[in-house]
């Protein structure tokens, strides 16, 4: 009986691993999905517990203030109410109803595809709302309504996002991907990935001008379900070291690599290639 079981185990995960293959070749059948060379701002180096273990890289993406329709608000304003109804829920109960908020906040989260932008408008229009605010700061220093503390602080987040802060940002949904591909067609500069989004109801603030919004449904993108990727074994000299630096998990720097990411059928990311990024000679400071 103990070996018919043993046999059976080793059966198990004889299959399993074979279930795994064929996903993962099935994935890279064929030309890609899409391809796109990020650095390690969208690309960092996962922490690893033992020193022997592979290496993998953990995929960086946000919201920018700027898709946010109002102060507080958690979820882009782009997923409003229409988008959650296109991506399966049911919103057609008005807020004003009693029961509404319960059973609203009792919604599952769902899966879904996401359009993440590389480089592109969404990144730029952060940039010039951080300026903006440097502007805005700077103009209140001039009638003391602000610190030259203030001023750092907002020109620290500035410099952050023009040299170390990821340029991937969320910018649609959609449950059909080819959809979104026809959407979006620059498979360069677009990445459709699987992700899990839920529902939440907004409680606006209200704002400095005394204009107060009324409750509101939103999207919110909770996760990327393939967020880390496993470097080759035939790639880790690239990388092996630099994950003995110390700056690795100690905050923002500047890219130290070039990754080339081929996504697949199943919408699944693999590494073609890395390249170090040299460090910068005298002179400005560029973005990679």
């Amino acid at each position: 009986m103990m070996r018919l079981r043993m046999w059976a185990a080793l059966a198990l995960v004889v299959a399993t691993n074979a279930v795994v293959l064929a996903g993962v070749a099935y994935n890279r059948s064929g030309e890609p999905e899409a391809t796109v060379t990020l650095t390690e701002r969208e690309l960092s180096l996962a922490y690893a517990v033992e020193e022997n273990s592979g290496l993998e890289l953990h995929l960086n993406w946000r919201l920018y203030r700027r898709e946010r329709s109002f102060p507080g608000e958690p979820g882009p304003g782009w997923f409003h109410r229409e988008k959650l109804e296109a991506v399966g829920y049911d919103c057609s109960r008005p807020l004003t109803d009693p029961s509404a908020r319960l059973a609203y906040e009792k919604a599952l989260p769902r899966q879904a595809f996401a359009v993440l932008e590389y480089e592109g408008e969404a990144w730029r229009a952060a940039i010039a709302e951080a300026e903006q605010d440097r502007d805005r700061i700077a103009a209140q220093m001039g009638r003391q309504e602000a610190t030259r503390k203030d001023l750092k602080e907002v020109e620290k987040d500035l410099d952050r996002l023009r040299r170390t802060s990821t340029r991937l940002a969320a910018v649609d949904v959609a449950l059909d991907p080819d959809a979104l591909r026809s959407q979006y067609p620059d498979r360069g500069k677009y990445l459709i990935v699987q992700a899990e989004v839920r529902l939440t109801v907004v409680d606006a603030p209200v704002e400095e001008n005394g204009v107060q919004h009324p409750a509101s449904l939103r999207g919110v993108i909770s996760s990327i379900l393939v967020d880390r990727i496993v470097v080759p074994r035939d790639l880790h000299s690239a990388l092996v070291l630099l994950r003995k630096d110390r700056r690795s998990f100690s905050g923002p720097h500047e890219p130290r690599y070039r990754v080339t990411v081929n996504y697949g059928r199943r919408y699944e990311p693999w590494i073609h290639a890395i390249q170090p990024i040299k460090a910068a000679r005298a002179g400005p400071k560029r973005i990679p």
